[in-house]
């Protein structure tokens, strides 16, 4: 009889989950991702990071603008981004989950993508709104392009 040493499962996942990078725009369907990721922490202890993406550009008018006008309204958006980030977790949900939250200033798809990269992630969760195809072919969707560029897993949470 063999020993249970010998023995082999490979039915046992035994490799660490890698990250979940969320993307959280503060809107309700957003809201809703962030609470499907956290859930499937809570039963798949990984990390979770959460990307919240300003969408500040520059116009003409900044380059003349004073420089430390500038970086005080960004460092204003960080702040207030990260107190809704705040708002959003509870502080004992927080101590246990590793949850990290990142704060951008660019295009949401491309930030959302760029963390997930970095962190090699094992799946992004987004919300969708749900817009209509003239909506999409005009603004285009995060969700859609977020989709067409990961290289892992993207669970999509659509509004009720």
């Amino acid at each position: 009889m063999a020993e249970h040493d010998e023995w082999k499962d490979d039915t046992v996942r035994r490799d660490p989950v890698r990250p979940i990078v969320v993307g959280l725009d503060f809107s309700a369907v957003s809201r809703l991702a962030l609470a499907w990721a956290l859930e499937y922490a809570a039963r798949t202890p990984c990390e979770v990071h959460t990307v919240h993406v300003v969408d500040r550009r520059l116009h003409r008018g900044d380059l003349a603008a004073d420089p430390t006008v500038l970086r005080n309204e960004l460092a204003q958006i960080h702040a207030e981004a990260a107190a809704e980030l705040k708002r959003q977790v509870d502080d004992d949900l927080r101590k246990q989950l590793l949850l990290h939250e990142h704060i951008s200033i660019g295009s949401a798809a491309d930030e959302i993508l760029s963390v997930a990269r970095d962190l090699n992630a094992g799946m992004i969760v987004v919300g969708s709104h749900g817009k209509g195809a003239v909506e999409r072919l005009l603004v285009g969707s995060t969700a859609e392009r977020v989709v067409r560029g990961s290289k892992c897993t993207v669970v999509v949470v659509r509004d009720r």
